[in-house]
């Protein structure tokens, strides 16, 4: 309780400052029972061990954190794209303080909703509410990640391993080929793969042996039957290592991976964590995940709402340089990669955290320019 009442105190105080200066910051309006409120819409399920799964840790987080003063609720809608809006809708009217929801999927539903309820603060992440309007958009808070700077650390990995320049032993053949599967073809999926693409690329450019990229997408988030399939495919015809970025379709992938005897890199949160107790063998073939830490971008972002600090009508940007996106540096990774290799990758981790090496991004090119690019490593 003295941690809650230290917050607020902050609180009452950032009011006091609001109301004096006329700052143009959203501040929390409780219910009546002064317990604050806020609630995450899956539009999904939670077991993804990935995306979802680390959203939810923040939803979590803040219960632990807050205890009675705080009531944080995860709502799974399941993948019946129907009961999105009609959840999104009936969750407007309950007096939540802060209502959480995610993805391109989501977009549309609450650019009508949050219309409807003007007062309501919405807080969307991994996309844009509406593309260049988060403006528009007074009560929507927009979150969008860097995912393409932890794709291209992937990337090189992934080409090093191939190369036969990573100094790694079995299963890696340095067969010269690398996969990448998606769930969906959209801007974010796209983003991880262009950055994947451009971290291949930047290895080619000086190495004797070339990679080459297979690039696949399911279709959707769901599918881990097609995924593994998918992921078969590309491990008979030789990848040394596959990047999935599929949320709860790419479990198929990590499947597949310890049906062949080959490594996997995982997506979004630590997914060799998830496995290392339950299934060992599996764990030690994820090699690496590509982390987008959305658990803590929630936490703090609501924290941020409590005290009165979050700003509205507005897009936030998150990627190395704030912690968000990174690799994950496990003792699996630190076992199966030679030190020489991390610390040339902790060096260019450096040089983008720094500015000094910018990667290129899907909103930097056209779609025409994302296909000539998986071509040109084809």
């Amino acid at each position: 309780m003295k941690k809650v009442m230290i917050f607020l105190t902050s609180f009452v105080f950032m009011l006091m400052i609001t109301a004096c200066s006329g700052s143009s910051t959203d501040t929390v309006i409780t219910t009546d029972d002064g317990v604050f409120r806020v609630v995450l819409l899956v539009n999904g399920n939670l077991g993804d061990m990935s995306f979802f799964d680390s959203a939810n840790e923040g939803i979590d987080r803040l219960n632990e954190t807050y205890g009675d003063d705080f009531e944080a609720t995860t709502i799974e809608m399941g993948t019946n794209q129907s009961n999105w809006e009609t959840t999104l809708y009936r969750v407007s009217k309950q007096n939540y303080d802060l209502i959480i929801c995610a993805t391109t999927q989501m977009r549309e539903q609450l650019q009508r909703v949050s219309k409807s309820y003007p007062n309501q603060k919405y807080l969307i992440f991994d996309t844009e509410i509406d593309d260049g309007k988060a403006s528009s958009y007074p009560n929507v808070h927009s979150i969008v990640f860097r995912q393409n700077e932890g794709g291209f650390l992937a990337g090189v990995l992934a080409a090093k391993m191939a190369n036969g320049t990573s100094g790694m032993e079995s299963p890696v053949n340095a067969t010269g080929k690398v996969g990448f599967i998606g769930g969906m073809r959209n801007n974010i999926i796209y983003d991880f793969a262009v950055g994947y693409a451009m971290g291949i690329e930047y290895v080619n450019n000086d190495a004797l042996n070339q990679t080459s990229l297979m690039t696949s997408f399911v279709g959707n988030f769901s599918d881990s039957t097609q995924a593994k399939a998918l992921a078969n495919v590309q491990y008979s015809n030789n990848a040394d290592v596959i990047f999935v970025a599929a949320s709860q379709a790419g479990l198929g992938v990590i499947d597949a991976a310890e049906t062949q005897n080959r490594y996997v890199i995982g997506v979004d949160s630590d997914q060799y964590s998830y496995y290392k107790n339950s299934n060992p063998s599996r764990a030690e073939l994820i090699i690496t995940s590509v982390l987008k830490e959305v658990g803590d971008v929630i936490y703090d972002s609501t924290v941020k709402f409590y005290n009165g600090e979050l700003e509205f009508g507005v897009l936030v940007t998150y990627g190395l340089a704030e912690g968000i996106i990174d690799i994950a540096d496990n003792e699996n990774y630190q076992s199966l990669v030679p030190e020489e290799l991390r610390l040339y990758i902790d060096g260019l981790k450096t040089q983008i955290i720094d500015g000094d090496l910018v990667i290129t991004s899907r909103f930097d090119l056209s779609l025409d320019e994302v296909d000539q690019l998986f071509e040109s490593l084809e």
